[in-house]
């Protein structure tokens, strides 16, 4: 009875995951865009704020996701909203980097407090050329290419 119960669970959602588009337009404005399971993201909120509202998720994410300009100064990313559709959730944040992308850091965090095979999959998408990073529990801020 126990694994059917479990491929079960596994059937229902084997992955952990969250795919993050970050982009970069003119006078450097950036859009994030983080797609997450909607399930395992209001897991996170709750676990971490106590509840899984649209103020809980933006405390969250900002939590667990960062940038930093090539000084080392923190980019604040403002809360821009959130979107469910279907099993996914979509949020989106802005923010502008007055001093460029180049040399900044990243750092997507996001669910690796849930599950030990957690896999964030980071696209950049910058006016110098697109670049593709994978975060995994443990990972450390990197550097966007």
């Amino acid at each position: 009875m126990r694994v059917f119960v479990l491929a079960l669970a596994l059937a229902a959602h084997p992955l952990h995951s969250t795919h993050t588009e970050l982009r970069e337009e003119p006078g450097g404005r950036l859009t994030v865009t983080v797609r997450a399971f909607t399930e395992d993201l209001q897991a996170a909120a709750r676990r971490a704020q106590g509840a899984a509202d649209d103020s809980s998720l933006a405390r969250y994410v900002r939590g667990r996701l960062g940038l930093r300009d090539a000084g080392g100064r923190e980019i604040p990313l403002a809360w821009a909203g959130a979107r469910v559709d279907g099993e996914m959730t979509f949020l989106t944040l802005t923010a502008v980097a007055r001093q460029g992308m180049a040399g900044a850091t990243l750092r997507q965090e996001m669910l690796t407090e849930l599950f030990d095979d957690q896999v964030n999959v980071v696209q950049v998408r910058r006016p110098a050329g697109d670049a593709s990073l994978l975060f995994l529990p443990g990972d450390r801020p990197k550097t966007l290419p």
